[in-house]
């Protein structure tokens, strides 16, 4: 059934007064609005089909209404219309996006506190999927005849280094042959192609020494930590000052589900073919979870062809939407301008 415009008023009103107040809203308190030049009657009789149509409902404790999942669904995609952000805004994420980091997770974690800061929402941040990575370039540095640095440097400038100490003496030769053999054999390949098989390549080239182990399991460590993804939560305290969330017990679900990384899979799915911002409601982000009563506004940034990481704002299905997202927009916009400078420019 097609709402009529009445209808879309109330409904409208009836949201940005529950955003803003976090209490339930009735039909005499909107009667009051002078943009709604319908009598008290008319709008309560309004709100019971918007109730009907799955749009409100009515807590057992109050005579007001709250907005459902789809009635906020349908103010996202209808009724909110564009948040212009205000001079300052536009200023302030600007300013904080002045960072500049070489490290990928650290410029990613700071990303997640500044939006956290920026909104007073909890964000999480998760890094991209980056099986596509490739290494650059390998250099090992003898410090003495036991020590030894091994740097890594991927295609997009992120560095990996680690001190190894080997239990018999290398020379200075044979670290370099290592080296040349490792430059040789297993960079401009994707990491996922550095097999076992691979690497057996590397030994028969560089013969067998007390820094190749040591080295093949460097290269493991890294393997995995590029294979997997990363789960940032900032500002999770920040949870607790919605009304929604001082159940403590309930804060804390919702923190533990969103921060475990073995729910990364579910989360990798918000990364896929999104462009601009993206808001789920409720029930939207599954029915088997703490997210299923919350929202989630969310957006995606690129790094290259590796892959794309996801920055959003958890909260209450209360949110300010419109404002919320066109300061995510704007944010993500920035951090994908940011992610090009730091990682890639240097290529040029």
């Amino acid at each position: 059934m097609e709402l009529s415009a009445r209808k879309k008023l109330i409904l409208k009103t009836v949201i940005s007064d529950y955003i803003r107040t976090a209490e339930p809203v009735g039909s005499k308190a909107l009667a009051s609005r002078p943009e709604l030049r319908f009598s008290s009657a008319t709008i309560r009789n309004e709100m019971s089909e918007l109730e009907e149509m799955g749009y409100l409902e009515k807590p057992h404790t109050s005579a007001g209404r709250i907005p459902s999942p789809a009635g906020y669904r349908l103010y996202v995609d209808e009724l909110m219309g564009r948040t212009d952000l205000s001079a300052a805004d536009v200023d302030r994420i600007n300013s904080v996006m002045k960072l500049k980091v070489k490290e990928l997770d650290r410029m990613v974690s700071e990303a997640g506190k500044l939006i956290s800061n920026l909104t007073d929402y909890t964000t999480l941040a998760v890094t991209p999927y980056m099986q596509r990575v490739t290494i650059r370039k390998f250099q090992i540095i003898a410090v003495s005849p036991l020590d030894f640095v091994i740097v890594v440097v991927t295609d997009s400038g992120v560095v990996k280094n680690k001190m190894l100490r080997t239990a018999t003496p290398v020379t200075t030769e044979e670290a370099e042959l290592l080296t040349y053999v490792l430059n040789q054999t297993l960079t401009n390949i994707p990491i996922d192609a550095i097999t076992p098989q691979r690497f057996d390549i590397v030994r028969r080239a560089a013969g067998v020494t007390a820094l190749l182990e040591l080295v093949s399991q460097f290269l493991d460590e890294v393997i995995e930590e590029f294979s997997s993804q990363k789960v940032f939560l900032q500002g999770a305290s920040k949870l607790l000052a919605y009304p929604e969330y001082q159940d403590a017990h309930k804060a804390q679900e919702l923190l533990d589900y969103i921060s475990d990384e073995s729910h990364v899979p579910a989360l990798r799915t918000f990364t896929r073919d999104i462009d601009g911002v993206r808001i789920t409601i409720g029930p939207e982000n599954g029915t088997d979870g703490p997210l299923q009563n919350a929202s989630m506004v969310y957006a995606t940034y690129n790094i290259g062809s590796m892959g794309r990481g996801l920055i959003g704002i958890v909260g209450p299905t209360r949110m300010d939407y419109a404002k919320l997202s066109a300061r995510l927009a704007l944010f993500s916009k920035g951090l994908n301008r940011l992610i090009s400078e730091t990682f890639f420019d240097d290529e040029q």
